[in-house]
């Protein structure tokens, strides 16, 4: 019997258009703001449903401007020799918690283990990270890039246990019982 082995994989969601979460944020303060008036007198209750409803526009106006990078482990050779390539920075805290200098590895570990790009609809994006990433990472704010750097992290030096979802677990008993 030959055993196959399938990589860990991950997923990042990335909005392009970084204002609609300013939009996002003022729609729903001003939902909330209305909400909680509304709980007070009821009378006050007459636009909330259009607050609402400005607020799940944005959010579809979000996923519709988000694709999903699919982030893939390397194998670990590949992976040992870019930690080999890229030593600690002496007396930096956080190489020396990895055993490897972040900021350069990630710059080639990144792309590297970028396996595919989807729209919301699932349908596959034309992008190279071998020629593409750079342009894009130098246009992201540090957070959005450390969703990327996390994300490689977690494949590639992450605990690889099978899940258990609790919730589910009691789910499917609930439902056995009925």
């Amino acid at each position: 019997m030959t055993l196959t082995v399938k990589r860990p994989e991950t997923r990042v969601s990335f909005c392009l258009d970084g204002d609609l979460k300013a939009a996002h944020e003022a729609a729903e303060a001003e939902f909330n703001a209305a909400r909680t008036k509304s709980l007070g007198d009821a009378r006050l209750n007459s636009g909330l449903k259009q607050l609402a409803q400005k607020v799940t526009d944005v959010e579809a106006e979000m996923k519709a401007s988000t694709v999903e990078f699919l982030v893939r482990g390397l194998k670990r050779s590949a992976w040992q020799d870019l930690v080999a390539e890229h030593a600690p920075r002496e007396g930096n805290a956080t190489d020396k918690a990895y055993g490897f200098n972040l900021e350069t590895l990630m710059v080639a570990a990144i792309p590297a283990c970028i396996a595919a790009v989807e729209n919301q609809a699932g349908e596959a994006l034309e992008f190279d990270p071998a020629t593409e990433w750079d342009a894009l990472a130098d246009d992201m704010t540090d957070s959005q890039y450390e969703d990327f750097v996390m994300a490689v992290l977690r494949v590639n030096k992450g605990r690889n246990e099978v899940p258990f979802s609790l919730s589910a677990y009691r789910t499917i008993q609930a439902s056995d019982q009925m």
